[in-house]
């Protein structure tokens, strides 16, 4: 029983320690993008209705308009800063457009790995002090 108890906890601290690694790895990444002006199209909030539980998601749904093409404009905060016909400010990643630097650093494949092993550190963390109570229970 004991050792099920420590490698539970070595997991934890294999993954804690992976999380900062990636942090670290994450800050210092260099994500290529083109900072480029674009003219809305159109700007709307858009709720999706889950049946099952009740609740409502809003997104907010930006369409964007860049060399005749229409892309969607990922990352938009807020559809009042996108008036139809407006130009803005928009940053051109690997052919997708994000409204801020935020969105494109948070779309890199370090990213998920980084959530990744975040969401894992704080499950093994539930489950090293659940296996360190049963184990004191036997």
């Amino acid at each position: 029983m004991k050792r099920k108890v420590m490698l539970m906890w070595i997991l934890f601290v294999v993954c804690v320690i992976t999380t900062l690694v990636m942090r670290y790895f994450l800050e210092r990444q260099d994500v290529e993008f083109e900072e480029v002006t674009v003219t809305v199209v159109s700007a709307e909030k858009k709720e999706l209705e889950n049946r099952k539980t009740n609740t409502t998601l809003t997104i907010n749904d930006v369409k964007v308009e860049y060399e005749g093409e229409e892309y969607a404009l990922k990352n938009a905060y807020d559809v009042y800063m996108y008036p139809t016909g407006k130009e803005v400010t928009a940053y051109l990643s690997h052919g997708k457009l994000y409204a801020n630097i935020a969105g494109v650093e948070s779309s890199t494949l370090l990213y998920y790995v980084y959530l990744a092993f975040l969401i894992a550190s704080f499950i093994m963390f539930g489950v090293a002090i659940n296996e360190s109570i049963q184990a004191r229970r036997r």
